[in-house]
């Protein structure tokens, strides 16, 4: 397993509230570190399709 996919499978785990943490420490990052919106947008389309079944079990 990738550090990526550790990451992300202890995300999984968090509670709403802690989820809600993180989401802000990421954006402040992301600022901080001046991460351009256009970039993000560049990655997006892979970690959609990576989660897209859960996504759509998600949405039933």
């Amino acid at each position: 397993m990738n550090t990526i996919a550790e990451i992300e499978a202890a995300i999984e785990k968090l509670r709403p509230d802690e989820f809600a943490e993180l989401a802000a420490w990421v954006t402040a990052r992301r600022r901080a570190r001046k991460v351009r919106e256009k970039d993000i947008g560049k990655v997006m389309d892979k970690v959609f399709a990576h989660h897209a079944p859960l996504l759509r079990k998600l949405a039933q």
